[in-house]
């Protein structure tokens, strides 16, 4: 299977969102209380039209030009939380259940950190799910501290604040 990596535009919210909501509804399952991800899977699967705008979100698409998998960077932080004028973070990454493992989310991150590097960011911030710890380690983060990151309505939802330099 191929797939290409191209920046997102505002025309991918409806893929993208349809995307998130397949990933997280299957792969955050098990790592997740049921009520939990009742309450935050609204919240945290729409595709945000500032990173779709920012030109550095990125999409997958498999040959027939489905998106397969999504993620980016922003210098903003999602929480204000360990931002500097050198760091970047990493937003909203998913992957198809159907497709994970097949490097999909590592073309994205490298995606990500080649276009971070010329931005001048020398880190990145990720607050990762507790399923996706394992693959950021795999990307060449570190578990900094637990991060209950808190979601409209008092959400709170259970993440792990990650760095890496780049």
């Amino acid at each position: 299977m191929s797939f290409l990596v191209r920046i997102a535009t505002e025309a991918d919210s409806a893929a993208v969102t349809a995307l998130l909501q397949k990933s997280y509804a299957v792969l955050l399952r098990d790592a997740y209380d049921a009520d939990i991800l009742d309450a935050a899977l609204p919240l945290i699967t729409k595709a945000r039209p500032e990173l779709l705008a920012s030109g550095s979100y990125y999409v997958a698409d498999d040959d027939a030009g489905q998106i397969i998998g999504a993620g980016g960077w922003t210098r903003q932080s999602p929480t204000g939380h360990g931002e500097t004028p050198d760091n970047g973070n990493i937003r909203h990454f998913g992957t198809d259940p159907d497709h994970t493992g097949k490097g999909i989310g590592r073309a994205l991150m490298s995606r990500c950190i080649s276009d971070a590097l010329v931005s001048g960011v020398t880190e990145f911030n990720c607050y990762s799910t507790l399923n996706g710890e394992a693959f950021y380690r795999a990307c060449g983060f570190r578990s900094v501290e637990p991060f209950p990151v808190t979601l409209p309505g008092g959400v709170v939802f259970p993440s792990v604040r990650m760095t890496r330099s780049l």
